[in-house]
């Protein structure tokens, strides 16, 4: 039995469709790894040192080695930072690393951050699972980014200053300082003081919801890898569905969370396009 002309006008509508629908999800995919985009938050505190008013936090996360070209670097530097915070997982662990030398491939990227801001930088889990944290750490110091291993550096303007603080991994000792007792030294050391904290990890406000400090940056949740229109991020780092901690700013209750989507990662993003991060504190 021949087809009619109406079946044959159908199956060439239904196969049109069909093409057009995988083209807008291949160009959505596409999108969603490469094009990079900027989010600029803008945070208020009474306790920030009036010369701090609109001192310019970027912070990059998650990037997993991953390529850019020069347009992270371009946009790096046109959100024009006093400082540039890199909150973990700048390598892959082993299982999805194409090759070993991770740390010596990163380092152009790291030392063009470095001429555009003082660079400071905490681990994350892929890092120490990389088996290159050592070699990684020397190349930190090599180039003058710096490595804050459950510490804190001052940051001064004039005659006032903020602390900035950064905890390591829980993937590294077992023994170290955990972030709540750094916290407190801090506070016994500099009371009153604006504390700025890095970390990896995004489950602060479950671990550590007391925290004495104003501002934390973390990444870890990739910004739930896929991220539906009014839902946000579907699939948790730990394997959970709907993660409360995905992206975005948090209060936390006693000091305010932001978390970073990230740059790359292991598994493909959905709607959830590779993120530079900007903080501008202002005194309020």
């Amino acid at each position: 039995m021949k087809k009619t002309p109406v079946c044959k006008k159908r199956k060439r509508r239904l196969m049109t469709v069909f093409i057009v629908l995988a083209v807008m999800l291949a160009a959505l995919f596409i999108d969603s790894r490469f094009r990079l985009v900027s989010t600029e938050y803008t945070l208020s505190y009474a306790g920030l040192p009036e010369s701090f008013d609109g001192f310019r936090i970027v912070q990059l996360s998650d990037f997993h080695m991953a390529d850019f070209g020069g347009r992270l670097i371009a946009g790096v530097k046109k959100q024009d930072p006093d400082i540039i915070a890199l909150t973990g997982d700048f390598l892959n662990k082993d299982p999805f690393s194409s090759a070993s030398g991770q740390t010596e491939r990163l380092r152009p990227f790291l030392e063009a951050l470095r001429e555009i801001a003082p660079c400071y930088f905490v681990s994350g889990n892929h890092d120490w699972a990389s088996g290159e944290i050592g070699s990684l750490q020397q190349m930190l110091g090599e180039i003058r980014v710096r490595y804050l291993h459950n510490e804190c550096v001052i940051i001064e303007r004039g005659e006032a200053r903020i602390i900035l603080a950064g905890v390591e991994d829980p993937n590294g000792p077992a023994d170290m300082i955990k972030p709540d007792a750094l916290a407190e030294i801090i506070n016994d050391n500099f009371p009153d003081s604006f504390t700025v904290m890095l970390a990896h990890r995004n489950d602060f406000p479950v671990k550590y919801p007391g925290l004495d400090i104003d501002l934390l940056l973390c990444g870890h949740g990739h910004g739930g890898l896929i991220r539906l229109p009014l839902l946000g991020g579907l699939f948790g780092t730990e394997h959970n569905l709907f993660p409360k901690y995905d992206a975005g700013l948090y209060d936390a209750g006693s000091y305010d969370m932001l978390v970073s989507r990230g740059l790359g990662g292991v598994l493909p993003r959905f709607l959830n396009n590779p993120e530079l991060v900007t903080v501008i504190l202002r005194k309020s």
